[in-house]
């Protein structure tokens, strides 16, 4: 009997395994999460000297902190003397930097001001040894890190994202926090960004939550270098439900969209959603949400949260979980793309290639 062969993947199809496998996981930790730009916080959260978010990019511990000058500055969580981690992953102030190993202390600026017994380190010069450095920078008041020193700026790599969001009529950085949530999901994070980057599933899927909100004949999928930005027109009628109805806009456009390599987001009239998924192992997924809406926007209609994870959300999360589901399995294939509607998959699958090579 002539044994099955698997169908070969297409050109722009992404293979089975890099779903499940703990190889390509590694190689993606090693090429996509130490030399991207990703957001890890807002201005606001930095807002004195010595104030610090502390997070992980991947396998990268980093910090940033508002320096003695009001400068931002972006370092390694690491200390040089035998690599320790500094400072806890959370958010916090503090004058110096001190490592809880062997007490080494370092200034702001990531400068070594002093060792414990320095008589042990006779040749130790301080001047030469300071923490290694990241890249930081800001747009509309969202912090971004990129592990890579090296790397190319911040303004290159978001492309055309900035002039599509502020097509938005808020002030991007008069956004204030207003909610905040977190889960975890049985499920690959190119999964979840390739659900959100096509609308073909919302007929079927959110029959009942979105179709009616949006002209889903009409949302826009254009590729700005690495992401994707997302126009989504509201329906011409205003939908027949009350939650529908309270997020309509009568002409008006939702900016959404993906910034590579794992947010998403969103525009309404009254608020605005940055999501991050942010991969624990191959088949495991950290998700994140945060609500933000201006001053002027919450004074408006302050912002109405839902009790637990979203209908919308949960639709998403039950349909990635039968793709987790199918992906083991030897049939597993993609055997067409809908040129549009699903566009934003092939060009996800061809940055996420170009990175692993």
């Amino acid at each position: 009997m002539t044994a099955i062969q698997p169908p070969r993947p297409r050109t722009y199809e992404l293979p089975g395994n890099y779903y499940t496998d703990l190889d390509v996981y590694r190689r993606e930790l090693q090429t996509i999460w130490r030399s991207t730009w990703q957001w890890v916080g807002r201005l606001e959260d930095l807002t004195n000297p010595g104030d610090y978010l502390a997070t992980v990019l991947g396998e990268e511990p980093i910090f940033v902190v508002r320096g003695g000058d009001g400068e931002l500055l972006a370092m390694h969580n690491v200390c040089p003397h035998r690599g320790a981690r500094l400072l806890p992953q959370k958010q916090g102030s503090c004058k110096f930097l001190q490592c809880p190993y062997h007490a080494w202390t370092f200034d702001l600026s990531g400068k070594l001001l002093a060792v414990a017994q320095p008589g042990w380190f006779p040749e130790l010069d301080k001047s030469a040894v300071r923490l290694a450095g990241a890249q930081v920078d800001s747009w509309g008041g969202f912090v971004f890190v990129n592990p890579d020193p090296e790397g190319e700026c911040l303004a290159e790599y978001l492309a055309g994202v900035p002039d599509y969001l502020n097509q938005y009529g808020q002030r991007w950085e008069d956004l204030r926090q207003i909610a905040h949530f977190t889960r975890e999901e049985p499920i690959n994070w190119k999964f979840q960004i390739e659900n959100f980057v096509e609308d073909y599933h919302f007929a079927t899927v959110h029959a009942e939550t979105l179709t009616p909100l949006y002209d889903v004949q009409r949302i826009g999928t254009i590729p700005a270098g690495r992401h994707i930005n997302i126009p989504v027109p509201y329906a011409p009628n205003c939908p027949p439900k009350d939650p529908q109805r309270r997020r309509w806009e009568a002409g008006g456009v939702s900016y959404q969209g993906f910034i590579f390599p794992n947010i998403t987001y969103g525009t309404s009239a009254h608020t605005v959603f940055f999501s991050r998924y942010i991969p624990v192992n191959p088949t495991v997924t950290r998700f994140e949400a945060f609500i933000y809406q201006t001053p002027a926007q919450h004074a408006a209609e302050p912002y109405i949260g839902e009790a637990g994870p979203s209908k919308v959300g949960q639709e998403d999360t039950d349909v990635c979980t039968l793709l987790q589901e199918g992906v083991r399995s030897r049939a597993y294939q993609i055997s067409h793309l809908a040129e549009e509607h699903e566009l934003g998959i092939s060009h996800f699958y061809n940055t996420v290639r170009a990175y692993l090579g």
